[in-house]
């Protein structure tokens, strides 16, 4: 919960954070377990590594959709302050969504007896919408009168963080690939924050919100070394600077301590990440491929005029280095099933360890998603559909500022428990393919002339 203290407030809530990962789309590379910086062989390739999209030869549009049920659980979670003790009695928070992810439209040419291709694609980078209640019990009871004493929350969140990209690879010879997108970040989330403590008959009411945007750009560039048995990727996502705007409104029943801010724009810095992708092709039906990724979330900061904003950590409030940096790893394996009629049925299953950029202050404890998944699809002449499964888990040691009547104090106590992750994601991506002939002609009449 959030005190008046707080020069930003909650960003993102909590709940949100726990898949921060800057990662592609597409169900192909979610059932090879998101290894896919060294394959990029379709249309979501500018998300994992633009120079895979010099593999292209025909024109196509792509859309890739996700459903996401995500759990978070508290075990044992339990404050001592002031003579009482404050226990969580719903120990499960849950949420469901469903998020377009991708969509695109991708042109293959020839220039110079090579492939090159351009694309135009937006891509969800980040769903920020959810939904969190917590009902909370104090014993023993601290009221003189001794009624009973209930502390209740409810945040609600809704937005995107929406990526905006203008690719270009070109195939500079049969063993070198190029790729180089240009992206333009936008986001905008709102956040409200209820807190509701009743004793007896009578409540005292604290409310907080926050509307939010972020605009940024950067480049990614990509490379893909091939060879017929093997291909070696690596990627940059350069780092940038955005502009942050927020307005953060909070009142209470009392009518004491609220207070209305004004819009303030301030410069939030976006780190740069870098990806290097094995595949390895044993035979025509067999692939294994693995990457790993290294981003530099440490240095996800604000850049303001005031003393106290400037410098501070996106993910943890704090001037300090408590925030991490992480590498991801990212392996997959897929085998095609070819139907007498030329129908092809991929098989795919993949692992991949994602820490995430969010340590506990109390406990010291990172957080680290873990996940499993199976993919499939079918492949028929112009017309492509995948479909995958990933399921992630994710258990530490944390804690949590679960008193609601902090915002009041201007103070609280973390509550230090067990956290539990569950989520369960479903993605399915859809791809049309068509004749690149009438396209070619229709760009050298524009172009180039008859």
């Amino acid at each position: 919960m959030l005190s008046a203290q707080t020069p930003i407030g909650t960003l993102i809530s909590e709940q949100s954070r726990t898949n921060f990962t800057v990662q592609g789309a597409g169900a192909r590379a979610m059932g090879l377990g998101g290894a896919f910086i060294a394959v990029a062989d379709d249309a979501t390739a500018v998300s994992f590594n633009p120079a895979g999209l010099a593999q292209l030869l025909h024109p196509e549009v792509s859309f890739v959709a996700r459903g996401t049920q995500r759990s978070v659980g508290y075990e044992d979670f339990e404050t001592s302050s002031r003579s009482r003790v404050l226990a969580v009695s719903d120990a499960l928070v849950s949420s469901t969504r469903f998020d377009p992810l991708f969509i695109s439209a991708t042109a293959p040419l020839q220039a110079g007896g090579r492939n090159l291709v351009l694309q135009l694609s937006i891509q969800r980078a980040f769903a920020l919408t959810d939904h969190t209640q917590r009902t909370l019990t104090e014993s023993p009871l601290t009221t003189a009168s001794g009624l009973p004493v209930q502390l209740a929350q409810d945040i609600t969140q809704t937005g995107q963080i929406d990526l905006y990209s203008l690719a270009v690879a070109y195939e500079v010879s049969q063993r070198i690939l190029l790729g180089l997108s240009y992206n333009q970040w936008r986001g905008r989330w709102d956040l409200a924050s209820a807190s509701l403590r009743t004793t007896g008959t009578t409540q005292a009411a604290v409310a907080f919100r926050q509307t939010n945007a972020m605009d940024g750009e950067n480049l990614n560039l990509g490379l893909i070394w091939r060879w017929p048995t093997w291909s070696f990727g690596i990627v940059h996502r350069t780092g940038f600077h955005a502009d942050y705007t927020f307005a953060t409104q909070l009142s209470t029943s009392s009518g004491s301590g609220g207070f209305t801010g004004a819009p303030m724009t301030t410069g939030l810095h976006w780190p740069a990440g870098t990806g290097l992708g094995f595949a390895y092709r044993p035979s025509d039906l067999w692939l294994i491929t693995a990457d790993l990724s290294h981003t530099l979330w440490s240095t996800t900061r604000y850049m303001s005029t005031s003393p106290r904003l400037n410098g501070q950590s996106f993910f943890d409030f704090d001037k300090g280095d408590r925030t991490p940096n992480a590498t991801d790893v990212h392996l997959g394996i897929e085998y095609l099933k070819i139907t007498q009629d030329g129908t092809v049925i991929p098989l795919r299953a993949g692992l991949s360890r994602e820490p995430q950029p969010v340590v506990d202050a109390i406990t010291g404890t990172q957080r680290v998603m873990n996940h499993v998944s199976l993919g499939s699809g079918l492949k028929r002449g112009a017309i492509g559909v995948d479909v995958a499964y990933r399921y992630g888990w994710s258990s530490r040691r944390a804690s949590q500022s679960l008193e609601v009547d902090q915002i009041l104090t201007r103070t609280g106590t973390p509550s230090v428990g067990t956290e539990h992750i569950r989520e369960h994601r479903l993605d399915v991506s859809t791809i049309l393919q068509f004749d690149r002939h009438p396209l070619e002609r229709v760009l050298r009449h524009l172009f180039v002339g008859d």
